[in-house]
Parts: structure tokens; sequence; C-alpha cells
């Protein structure tokens, strides 16, 4: 009969279980934002008792939470010089017609970009500029933006700083008191892997991707369908007129949904049915039809009351003015060109506080100066806009004047395509901000520093030379990505804790008896893989690493070699969308679907794997030296 101690470890054993497969769902269905879905993880760890609060909140202290914060404020300090549009504006505007050239070209220059900045930063500087020379060189920007993403990542797995997973994987190695990796170390397995990624992509994985025509940003998503609410004015000459839905989709080529009238739905499919003045009109189609209805007589795309009062104040304010004299007139044209309201795509990424709200719920004209007029997602919706839960993905159609689009821009979480002004930058703080990013990366090259004191002696240079204002340094951070990775580390300390790597270490260790030690590293390689194309990969080496050491432990073979599989693996995931950021990023922008990730990026992961797979064993062996 077992003791009660032992009854206890086992029930916060079977709590843990538990807990890691609720988060695996939420990470999987997307039901909540990834940070909240790990910050409750980490709640429910506290609450069951598995974890003392120490235990629980010390993944927020952690050296790879650290240097992963401050890796991101030396990026973004490299951005608000204006260094990498400069790069980009420079190098890619002479570009030929080769829509091939123009793809080498793209790749090379991010992917070394990326080995030293967050990739994240990179490729939403070049979006809107491949976007532009696509339309100059007629150019597919489907066939470049993807590739354009994973050379990213092949920049990111060559070097230390490159990406927030290799920072993970090597603080946890440290902590563990094992060597971990220096700044090039990682790539000798990376730079082998981004030249194969190269070669498959521009030979053969392009011809997987779908041709989308240049033009306008907008018209990028003329093949895409929005939904949309439309408003029947009063007077309008669709009051009066039979709801016929087939009459929609035959002169409009946009389905009608339904019909709302004081918040109600009505039988669209029921005979006499009219429309009536204030009714609502829900459509389904491209943005081009969607936008061509508008233009009927008496049809207006629903917007908030706030921001309808404010046009027809400005329009009361311009007629007032006719009276001024010409001079004024021509300052206040100038201002009114400046102040009118655009229309911008902006794409909902996984770091967006609105990820499962709704836009009516978080205020989103309130609080952003700017109204959603069309919705766009992977999967049909069917609800109005305005009360549809919002997935990391989605593509809003956003009105709004200049300044208001540009702050979007600038708020974590959207990216924001075609933004009509560009943000405050400081060229003359380039030179300070190059060598600041210099110095952290030959000190953690030649042992002067570890990274985590580096890195965060780099975010204290950019400040005190006023490269970084404090403000910007904590919009930098990205603390979703912190609370994914305390969330992480915390259900990996859970496992490590109640035993659950001891036990699967046995486990694994009676199994290499017959498979041997390199079967095992392919395990878990495949293993990260799999678990990085459903949530944050530096939040599956944070999950995985007490896993490896326990097994390494135990097997007698090399941490390093499992460390570097798990580390590789969660790189080398490009089958889904959701699995990095920048794919979501290019996800609207380049009129993908998410089976285009699939033709892609599967082939590239079986190459990527068989690659790695044989090169870590000969560069870190598995047998302990």
């Amino acid at each position: 009969m077992f003791d009660f101690s032992f009854d206890a470890v086992t029930i916060k054993a079977v709590v843990t279980l538990l807990i890691l497969a609720a988060a695996m769902y939420g990470f999987v269905s997307e039901r909540l934002a990834p940070d909240v879905t790990a910050l409750l993880a980490l709640l429910a760890l506290l609450l069951t008792g598995v974890l003392t609060p120490y235990e629980a909140f010390s993944g927020f202290s952690h050296p790879a939470t650290i240097s992963v914060a401050a890796v991101l404020v030396l990026s973004a300090g490299v951005e608000r010089t204006g260094a990498l549009t400069y790069i980009a504006r420079r190098l890619l505007t002479p570009m030929g017609n080769s829509e091939l050239t123009l793809t080498v070209v793209i790749m090379v220059i991010i992917s070394a970009i990326s080995a030293f900045i967050n990739n994240t930063a990179a490729v939403a500087v070049f979006i809107p500029v491949v976007i532009e020379v696509c339309r100059r060189t007629s150019a597919s920007p489907s066939r470049v933006l993807m590739p354009m993403s994973h050379a990213a990542t092949f920049g990111g797995m060559c070097t230390l700083i490159g990406t927030s997973t290799n920072l993970v994987a090597h603080e946890f190695a440290v902590s563990q008191g094992l060597p971990g990796f220096s700044m090039f170390e990682l790539g000798k397995v990376g730079l082998p892997m981004l030249l194969a990624g190269f070669t498959y992509m521009l030979f053969v994985g392009r011809k997987f991707l779908p041709r989308t025509q240049p033009g306008d940003v907008l018209a990028m998503q003329l093949g895409e369908r929005y939904i949309a609410e439309l408003i029947v004015e009063p007077g309008s000459s669709w009051t009066g007129r039979e709801v016929n839905a087939q009459h929609f989709e035959r002169d409009y080529d946009v389905d009608l949904i339904g019909v709302l009238r004081g918040g109600q739905a009505l039988p669209v499919g029921e005979l006499d049915l009219v429309l009536a003045p204030y009714d609502s009109l829900l459509v389904r189609g491209t943005l081009e039809h969607v936008l061509t209805l508008t233009s009927q007589n008496g049809l207006v795309l629903q917007r908030p009351k706030m921001f309808a009062r404010e046009e027809q104040q400005e329009a009361n304010d311009e007629t007032q003015e006719g009276s001024n004299s010409t001079s004024r007139k021509a300052e206040d044209e100038h201002k009114k060109r400046d102040t009118k309201s655009q229309l911008a795509e902006v794409v909902v990424l996984t770091t967006s506080g609105l990820v499962g709200r709704t836009l009516k719920a978080a205020r989103f004209a309130d609080k952003y100066d700017a109204v959603v007029l069309a919705l766009r997602r992977r999967g049909e919706v069917r609800e109005r806009p305005s009360i549809t839960p919002l997935s990391a993905g989605d593509m809003l159609l956003v009105e709004g004047k200049p300044d208001a689009l540009q702050a979007l821009a600038e708020t974590r979480g959207f990216l924001v395509v075609g933004t009509p002004a560009h943000p405050e930058q400081r060229p003359g703080k380039l030179v300070i901000t190059i060598v600041t990013l210099m110095a952290v990366v030959l000190l953690v090259s030649f042992g002067v520093l570890p990274i985590v004191t580096a890195a965060t002696a780099g975010c204290a240079a950019l400040m005190l030379t006023g490269c970084m204002r404090p403000s910007e340094v904590y919009r930098a951070i990205d603390l979703s990505l912190v609370f994914i990775l305390a969330g992480s580390l915390a259900l990996g300390a859970a496992l490590n804790k109640t035993g659950i790597t001891t036990v699967l270490a046995d486990w694994l260790a009676g199994v290499s008896t017959d498979t041997g030690p390199f079967l095992i590293m392919v395990a878990f390689f495949v293993l990260a893989v799999v678990i990085s194309e459903l949530m944050s990969n530096s939040g599956t080496v944070a999950l995985l690493g007490p896993i490896t050491i326990a097994v390494a432990s135990k097997m007698g073979i090399n941490p390093m070699s499992l460390l570097a599989a798990i580390t590789f693996g969660s790189s080398a995931a490009f089958a889904m969308p959701i699995g990095y950021q920048t794919s979501l990023m290019i996800y609207g922008p380049g009129g993908y679907r998410f089976k285009d990730f699939i033709l892609m990026g599967i082939p590239l992961d079986l190459i990527l794997a068989l690659l790695a797979l044989l090169l870590i064993p000969y560069f870190w062996p598995l047998g302990v030296r």
C-alpha cells in the first residue's frame, strides 16, 4: 500500500498533466491569446499547489526571459534609426524585372539582417517595400513574401541572438551547469540548413505558391472575401426594395448573409420582405465588390456613431471656412489633404490584445481613433464584424486618418499594410546603435560577458545615448512572449518537480536499449517540430528543456545534442502559418491560403529535418565527452 507522500506526488503529477493538456488545447484552439493561455496554466499550477509562488513566477526573472527582452530592445533600436528601411529601399528599389533575382536578393538581405536583428521587425519593415517593388516590376507578391519570411527564420538559426528560441535554449543550458551555445556555434548547422532551404524554395517551393497580380495594396486581396455590414440610409433608393439574396449575387457578386433590423435578424428567404431605413445588410464578397456596392446611392459601410459625428463636424467646419482669404484656403487645403481619412489593411498578430475579443467589447474605434469596415479570416464568418471574436491572422479593413493609422502601426500586435506616414526615425543615432549592437556581439563571441549581461548593458547604452526613449523600450518588449516563456518555464518546472520527466527518462532509457540514442534524438526533434507548429517555438524549448536534460542524464548521453535537436526542431516548423508571427504578417498581404503554407512547408520541414539530424550528432556528439 502506498504512503500518503507518494499519493500526494502522484496527484500533483496527474494535475500537472491535466494542466499541460489543457494548455496545449488552448494553444491549438486559439480560443484565447497564447499569452493568456500560458498565464492561466501558470496560475493553475500555483493554485493547485503544484508549484510555490517563487517557483511559479521565477520564469519572469529567468535569464532566458531577460535575454529575449533585451535583444528585442536592441532590434527596436536599430529599426528606430531607420537603418532597416534605408537598407530595404536602397537595395531593393534598383532591382530589375526578374522575379527570381528579386526573390534571391530579398532572401539574402533579410537572412543576413535576421541573424542579428529580430526577424519580426525585419519582416515588418520589408513587407511594404517588397509590395512596392513588386508593383513596379510586375512581380507576384505571393511568390516573394513567403520565401522572404522563411529566409528571415533561416537567418535567425545561425546565431545565438538571431531568434528567441536559441536564447532560451542557451540560457536553460547555462542554468543547468552546461556550457550553452557560443555566438556563432549554431551556425554550424544553421548555415547548411539556410542553403538547403534557399535551394528548395527558389527552385521547387515557389511552384506551390499562388501567383497574385501586383497593384494597389488593397487590391492585393481582391480574390479574398471580406464580411461587412452595410446600412440603408433614410431616403435611400433601397428603402422599400424587396430583399432577394439571388439578386445580390447576380448584380453585385456578393453574398447576402443576413438582414438586421433593430438588432434582430430577419428571415432573408421570406417573401415580401422589404428594406427599411437603418436596416443592416450583412454581406460577404471580395473587397472590390463590397466597395462597389457601397457606391450605390443610400448604402454606407457601418461606422461607429462617434466617427460619423466627427466627419459631420469636419464638413461643417469646411463650410464655415469658405470665407477665408486665398492664402488661408491654400493652407487649409494642404491640411485637409494631410488629415483626410484613408483605408488600410491591418493584420491581427498573436501579440494583439484583441485576440479572443470583439471590436465592440474592445472599443476599437475609441481606443485607436479608427473604424473597422470589414473583416476577413481563414474560415467563414457569419457574424457582424463588430461582434465577431477576433483570431490571430485576421485581416481588418480599417478607415482612419494618417496619424491614427500610424499610431496603430506602432502598436504591438498589429501590422498595418500601406501605412501613409512613417514613424519618427533618428538617423543621427544610427552609428551609435550599430556600434552598440556590434559591441554586444563581440563581447559575447569572445566570452567576455554572458549574453544576458551584454544585451542588458546594450539596452542601457541605447537609453543613455538617446537612441531609445524609456517609453519606446517598454513598447519594444513583447510582453506576450514574456508571458508565454514564463508559463512554459513554469510548466517545465512542474514536470520536473512532480517526477514526470524522470518517468519519461526511465521509459526512454528502456526504449533506447533497442533503438539507440540517435533515434531518441530524432524523436525529440520531431516532437519539437510538431509542438512548434501549434505554439510558440521559444515556448516549446522552455517546455521540452527539462525533459531533454533528464533523459540525457538517465541515458548517459551528451545533453547539448538533445538541446540542439529541440532548438533546431522548434525553428524548423514551416507547415502552419500559426507557428511563426512572421507567417501571420504575410498571410494577408500575400493573399495566401492555409494550404499554401502546407504545400510549401511540409517538404521544407522534411529536408531541414534530414539535414539537421545528420549534422547535429557530428558537431554535438551523442556520447558524453
